[in-house]
């Protein structure tokens, strides 16, 4: 199973996300969950990046399945807005994966309060 979890401040607005396993859907190289979540979190963190211009804090590492993409603490306001359109869509994406029962049981959706 992959988890996300998605870290979140008090006032809601997401700051980050980390997604760490493989969905065991189908074998290796086949395993199309997995696949569309390797894909949404990957261009989710270069869209931050490179799109919106955030300074993110990252982690890789390929045998856990793990990505983790944090924004870090001293984003001005409009960069924290950009980011929640690219954050937002990425929780509605996966949690649309996470709901559907054709892939049940393959990816869990956790939010974490983050100060």
């Amino acid at each position: 199973m992959t988890t996300v979890t998605f870290f979140k401040r008090k006032d809601g607005l997401i700051t980050g996300f980390q997604a760490e396993g493989h969905a065991g859907w189908a074998d290796y190289g086949q395993d199309i969950v997995c696949a569309a979540v390797s894909s949404l979190t990957q261009s989710v963190w270069q869209g931050l990046e490179q799109v919106v211009g955030a300074k993110v804090e990252s982690r890789i590492d390929p045998e856990k399945g793990l990505l983790r993409a944090v924004l870090a603490d001293d984003q001005p306001d409009d960069i924290m807005e950009k980011a929640q359109i690219l954050l937002k869509t990425l929780e509605m994406a996966l949690t649309g994966i996470s709901n559907d029962k054709q892939y049940s049981g393959t990816v869990r959706i956790m939010t974490r309060e983050r100060r």
